[in-house]
């Protein structure tokens, strides 16, 4: 039961042209970016590893360069990488400092 007063209206006000699809940009790759944020957070978790923040940090800046849709993730991923390579060095320096200060100690002693 159509109205004769709008024929292109169906009872419930149901419209009988048929819907168009979504025809938006197909979204930008951020991969690069992701694996960034990932290596970034899986560096605080990995103690005392040298390999992950560096790997954050070269696919970090890879993705910068090449993802500027993702480039918020990257340098996210970049700062953690950073940040984590940074303290885990100076906890290496201590504990070598500490190391050699007992060692040090130990040697006086005798």
């Amino acid at each position: 039961m159509t109205d004769p007063q709008h024929p292109t209206m169906r009872p419930y006000g149901e419209a009988t042209q048929p819907m168009h699809g979504y025809s938006g940009a197909p979204a930008e790759p951020r991969t690069l970016s992701i694996v960034s944020l990932v290596l970034g957070l899986a560096s605080i978790f990995i103690g005392g590893s040298i390999l992950v923040p560096i790997a954050g940090i070269v696919v970090g800046v890879m993705a910068r360069k090449r993802e500027p849709a993702g480039r918020t993730m990257a340098l996210w991923g970049i700062w953690l990488s950073v940040a984590m390579l940074v303290l885990w060095a100076l906890l290496w320096i201590v504990a070598g400092g500490l190391i050699l200060a007992a060692i040090g100690l130990a040697g006086a002693s005798v």
